[in-house]
């Protein structure tokens, strides 16, 4: 007997963005690791949370630094610093860090709804700045490198079209954090041309814009420092490293062992690999609708900018991946623009794998099997990433042993190390701030 009542109502969109959300922030934050969640990264402490003591929150939100914007890490850092609690201050970057990662892949999974057929690869989809088997190495629970995820999300938010007001609203808003803190999201600039016109296009268009002008203004008067003091590295050399750092670290992070591949049988161990994911990645973006195309180059160029730009324009030493002997790839670590282009590369295949298992015959519904199993094999099987800051000095511990300092000497600042260990990362604190942090902790 059937019983009168209203229908059972599904989980919204918007729900099931939250708890891709949440997962995404999580599976971050245990892949980071204990030790290097309490360890602040490089401009984490050096700069970010330096501008932020001497410029204050307004100041220091705009305040350029080595030629770029970077709002949102600022707002990360200046949240940080707003909890009034300067010991627990690299725990809350990494916290916050991973919060707006699981924000990205939310977004990434709402707004790829119109892309992506199949439900379980729109997740997929969306959990790749999560799972990665990079990301932990350098990237990810930092505020330092959250404009590569933001880099992530640029396409999609650039290429939705709003439906409404308040999510044209919110679009404009996400545009404007993701162009005035990451230069390269103008690579992406095309898309906003993409599908069809209308007036709540006009902000998201116009903050797009804006936000990259910003960007270029102050490159243009706030050159970046002649730190990088590398030559240019090869076209050969940079595509040796792609095949190595971002083919084989998609697959293991350790690149060491994708190093010793090479070095003990050569390099069609990635290469063959390499050439069979751009053979798929093309083959789909013919067979694709006109959007899922434009997605599908998107994310292929975005792989192939993050790498090569980075290179050219950081002039990054070590990188003659070409003659590399063993002993050097022994030696070797993956690069952070290899973690960003993993990211993008990735993506693509999902996005590949999604458009041949549409596909009514077999043999492209087998070769969208075997790049989704492909896909999750890397992710579950090459996750042996180690946090550059794992071994580095525990923030709260060092804010710790500085309070003897501070009680005696109040008026003064004391050097708080971070990671890497090198000059100009460690942060001088007023003691102020460290009595506060005791008094709260009540130690």
């Amino acid at each position: 007997m059937k019983v009168a009542g209203h229908p059972r109502r599904r989980p919204t969109t918007a729900v099931w963005a939250l708890v891709v959300a949440a997962a995404t922030a999580l599976l971050a934050w245990v892949r980071i690791g204990s030790p290097a969640r309490g360890v602040a990264w490089a401009e984490d402490s050096g700069r970010f949370l330096t501008d932020r003591l001497a410029l204050g929150p307004v100041r220091s939100l705009w305040h350029p630094y080595d030629g770029y914007l970077h709002v949102l890490p600022r707002l990360v850092v200046d949240a940080a610093v707003a909890l009034g609690r300067i010991d627990l201050y690299a725990l809350s970057v990494s916290a916050m860090s991973c919060a707006v990662l699981g924000g990205v892949c939310g977004v990434v999974f709402v707004l790829s709804r119109g892309v992506v057929r199949a439900w379980p690869l729109r997740v997929l989809l969306a959990a790749v700045p999560a799972l990665v088997p990079l990301a932990p190495v350098e990237i990810a629970g930092n505020a330092a490198n959250l404009h590569w995820y933001l880099l992530f999300a640029a396409p999609w938010l650039f290429a939705h079209r709003p439906r409404n007001w308040w999510s044209s609203a919110c679009t404009t808003a996400a545009v404007a954090v993701v162009t005035t803190s990451e230069i390269q999201a103008a690579v992406f600039l095309p898309l906003l041309l993409l599908g069809p016109r209308n007036r709540r296009v006009l902000p998201v268009a116009a903050a797009a814009v804006l936000g990259v002008a910003a960007q270029v203004t102050v490159t243009l008067t706030h050159p970046r420092s002649a730190t990088h003091q590398g030559g240019i590295t090869s076209f050969r050399d940079m595509t040796a490293g792609f095949l190595a750092q971002v083919v084989g670290g998609s697959w293991d992070a350790d690149v060491r062992v994708v190093g010793a591949a090479v070095s003990a049988h050569g390099w069609w161990v990635v290469a063959v690999p390499g050439l069979l994911l751009l053979a798929a990645v093309v083959t789909a973006g013919v067979l694709a609708d006109r959007r899922t195309r434009w997605m599908i180059l998107a994310s292929a160029v975005g792989a192939g900018v993050v790498w090569y730009a980075a290179l050219v324009v950081n002039r990054t030493t070590g990188t003659t991946w070409s003659a590399f002997t063993a002993a050097a790839w022994a030696s070797s670590a993956p690069l952070r623009y290899a973690a960003a282009a993993s990211m993008f590369l990735t993506a693509a295949v999902v996005l590949a794998a999604d458009v041949f298992l549409a596909r009514v015959r077999w043999p492209w519904r087998a070769a969208g099997g075997v790049l989704l199993v492909a896909s999750v094999v890397a992710f579950v099987a090459g996750p042996g990433a180690v946090p550059r800051r794992e071994d580095g000095p525990q923030w709260s511990a060092e804010v710790e042993q500085r309070a003897p300092y501070c009680a005696a000497h109040p008026h003064d600042s004391v050097r708080i190390g971070a990671m890497p260990r090198i000059a100009g990362w460690d942060a001088t604190v007023p003691c102020a701030m460290v009595e506060q942090a005791v008094g709260r902790s009540g130690r």
